[in-house]
């Protein structure tokens, strides 16, 4: 299991929309996430909610 497994969707959502504004500082995790679309971090954001409990 995943650090993100079983996290509230909207706040994996939210932390890969700051990954990808640059609001949230990381030195690898910014570069990842600005390689996906809003509709493909919300797709990500679901399938590891849905993954269970962390």
């Amino acid at each position: 299991m995943g650090a993100l497994d079983g996290r509230p969707e909207a706040e994996i959502a939210a932390a890969l929309a700051e990954y990808r504004s640059g609001a949230r500082p990381a030195s690898v995790m910014g570069r990842i996430a600005k390689g996906f679309s809003e509709s493909e971090s919300q797709a990500i954001a679901a399938y590891l909610a849905s993954q269970g409990n962390p």
